[in-house]
């Protein structure tokens, strides 16, 4: 699944050509339970990478086709967020999303060698994995740091709706299964696979301790790569956050106010037809996005 494969450089990649790749190894058992793996290594040109090496394998399991994004931010850290949306008992569930003993569900913050900074928000807490930056994520889709603030945002896929945007603060749970704006799939009437009650229940979409999302999209778009952008080809778009939409079949943009309050939405490019499933700018100020 391409949602599971995600490419990075480094901030220094003119220095030291290193580049990221995050993805689902398979394990030798049963190629459809997988393992997040991240891999580091140099490109120096031709087709061949360099020095290949995993620097970080999570040790708890999934068989749902979960994303793998990955993210520099602005203190130099490395995010990788690993989805648990929950699929069957074989391996990682929904409730994995809740438990800090598991990687699935969570978005982690790693130096760029793949050790843990002695900073991250639960080191030294013997229940957590040290690597936990935040908890509580079903599927996050795109991952991107707002120009202004510094702080990263996540657009993340519900259930049948419930697909969500939100600010990844250090140390915070972001709900997922206990609330969501989404619903289980018809096809799951006892909430077996998505771990939330029967389809005609709306399950609580907030509670004591856990976030809520910036807005939220109900129906699903399957909501995917996202962007703030910030050129001069659109100068009426400045500081919007663009995003695919895969469901949706559109480039989806939201405007907010100084207050950091939704003022406008708009369903873009819609007469295409097409599942976009990722989104740029390039240095140019265009926007470039691909389909599926």
């Amino acid at each position: 699944d391409t949602a599971g494969v995600e490419i990075l450089a480094h901030p220094k990649f003119a220095e030291n050509h290193f580049i990221y790749v995050a993805y689902w190894k398979p394990t030798p058992a049963d190629p459809q339970i997988r393992t997040a793996v991240l891999l580091r290594a140099r490109y120096e040109g031709g087709s061949t990478l360099q020095d290949v090496q995993a620097i970080f394998e999570a040790a708890t399991l999934s068989d749902g086709p979960s994303a793998a994004r990955l993210l520099f931010g602005r203190d130099g850290k490395l995010y990788l967020a690993i989805g648990a949306p929950g699929f069957n008992e074989r391996a990682g569930s929904a409730s994995d999303a809740q438990r800090p003993g598991s990687y699935l569900g969570k978005i982690l913050r790693l130096n760029d060698d793949g050790t843990v900074p002695k900073d991250n928000p639960f080191v030294g807490r013997r229940e957590y994995k040290p690597e936990i930056f935040a908890l509580g994520i079903r599927n996050a889709i795109g991952l991107t740091v707002h120009p202004e603030t510094g702080e990263i945002w996540e657009t993340e896929n519900g259930p049948q709706g419930g697909d969500e945007v939100n600010i990844i603060r250090s140390g915070l749970n972001y709900g997922w299964p206990v609330i969501t704006y989404g619903r289980a799939y018809t096809s799951d009437p006892e909430g077996k696979r998505s771990g939330l009650p029967p389809p005609t229940v709306q399950p609580p979409t907030s509670m004591e301790g856990m976030v809520e999302p910036v807005t939220y999209y109900k129906p699903s778009i399957a909501i995917a790569g996202v962007i703030f952008y910030t050129g001069d080809k659109f100068p009426l778009w400045k500081g919007n956050l663009i995003a695919g939409g895969l469901a949706g079949m559109q480039l989806t943009r939201i405007q907010f106010n100084r207050q950091g309050l939704e003022t406008r939405r708009e369903a873009m490019l819609t007469e295409l037809r097409q599942r976009i499933r990722d989104v740029r700018q390039g240095p140019d100020g265009l926007i470039y996005a691909t389909t599926d």
